[in-house]
């Protein structure tokens, strides 16, 4: 029988298999539960995996009793040694007839190896968020990913969590709003089916769920995308935080990530990146800064990309590539990139967008405000200068 190669993309809220042939074409895919050992445990986790797997064999013809040749797993918290060497034990010992060999990394390993073949940056908001650097020599570096409880910046949970903080401390009389909230506050009564405050203490308490909580992110976009002052205010923020995620790892990158022709690779994942023309003014405003105050002029351009597959593709194929086997990949139809933007030092910012009209205002805004800061801080009199204009090209 000819061999299958296995991955798996391990999510918070779902997961994915897919099983590959020898000359890299999917043969099956199966989809499931979350598989964050965090969560549920390292026992249902490897019972999920071992489930999906054997649904994905049956769905290719094959027998669930001959193993794979390799399985590739990305998963959410997949660098810790210990419960990488926890997870692999269960595996082997419980499931022998699953995969003849088994690799375990980190959803963003995943994502980058499904994206591009020399590394690049993973920036996840999704329900949490977490930013990983991987380097063309394999090394990583990360910012964030610790979890709701002291991370998660820019994610749905942070967006939601911030949201329904400003309309209690606003209530509270302890600390103003920065617009109405009028709009958020009837979205938070109607999301979570409550009359008042006190109704939304069971989903912070006794009920909560991270995953129902991170939802109410939804409303707030719509309430962004509809002209709500304090929604927009919310996701700019958001944008600017996840912005900072990158600034956070720019000096651990290795040079040659900066010298491709779209400059710097961003692999964006996660349902908050739907969203993207809500986050991009503090996005962008948040790179232009740290990039200054870090002196990285080698940073002069970076685009941002999002998959077209599941990260189970680039799973199967470090998993492969763990036993001598390299499987194909066509990387220019796994993602698809969605913005670009290039640095151009003292006459404006350039970028290519979806709609250059309206990113023009956003660019003239952001460099506006970087010019008159600096303007300020070196005295230089006003009617002595005059400011360039962007240039957007397409």
């Amino acid at each position: 029988m000819a061999a299958l190669y296995g991955g798996i993309e391990g999510g918070g809220t779902q997961s994915t298999v897919l099983l590959l042939s020898e000359d890299g074409r999917i043969l099956a895919e199966a989809d499931g539960l979350s598989t964050n050992h965090w969560v549920i445990g390292a026992d249902e986790c490897v019972e999920r995996i071992n489930e999906m797997v054997n649904r994905a064999k049956r769905k290719a013809g094959v027998d669930p009793l001959v193993p794979l040749r390799s399985l590739g797993l990305a998963l959410a918290g997949g660098e810790h040694g210990d419960t990488v060497r926890i997870l692999l034990e269960k595996l082997k010992s419980r499931f022998p007839h699953l995969s003849e060999s088994y690799v375990i990394t980190t959803d963003a390993a995943g994502s980058i190896a499904t994206a591009v073949p020399d590394g690049g940056i993973v920036l996840i908001s999704g329900t949490g968020s977490n930013c990983r650097l991987i380097n063309p020599d394999g090394s990583e570096s990360g910012c964030g990913g610790w979890g709701h409880m002291i991370g998660d910046d820019g994610s749905a949970y942070w967006i939601a969590h911030q949201a329904v903080k400003i309309v209690f401390d606003s209530m509270d009389n302890l600390k103003a709003a920065p617009h109405d909230i009028g709009y958020i506050k009837q979205a938070m009564f109607n999301y979570f089916h409550v009359q008042d405050r006190q109704g939304i203490l069971t989903h912070l308490h006794r009920d909560f769920d991270k995953g129902r909580f991170a939802g109410f992110c939804r409303p707030i976009a719509e309430g962004a995308q509809q002209g709500d002052p304090l929604s927009q205010y919310i996701f700019r923020k958001a944008g600017e935080i996840l912005g900072r995620h990158i600034v956070a790892v720019l000096p651990q990158i290795d040079p040659i990530l900066f010298q491709q022709q779209m400059g710097l690779p961003i692999v964006c994942v996660g349902s908050v990146w739907k969203s993207w023309e809500l986050l991009r003014e503090g996005f962008l405003s948040a790179l232009i800064k740290g990039r200054e105050s870090q002196a990285q002029n080698s940073f002069s351009r970076f685009t941002l990309m999002k998959l077209r597959q599941s990260s189970a593709l680039g799973g199967a194929s470090l998993g492969a590539k763990n036993i001598g086997h390299l499987l194909p990949m066509d990387y220019k139809t796994n993602v698809v990139a969605f913005y670009s933007y290039t640095f151009s030092d003292g006459a404006g910012p350039s970028c290519t967008p979806s709609n250059p009209r309206e990113h023009l205002s956003v660019e003239r805004r952001l460099f506006l405000s970087f010019f008159l800061k600096k303007k300020k801080q070196t005295h230089i009199e006003e009617n002595k200068h005059s400011l360039p204009t962007p240039s957007c090209k397409k």
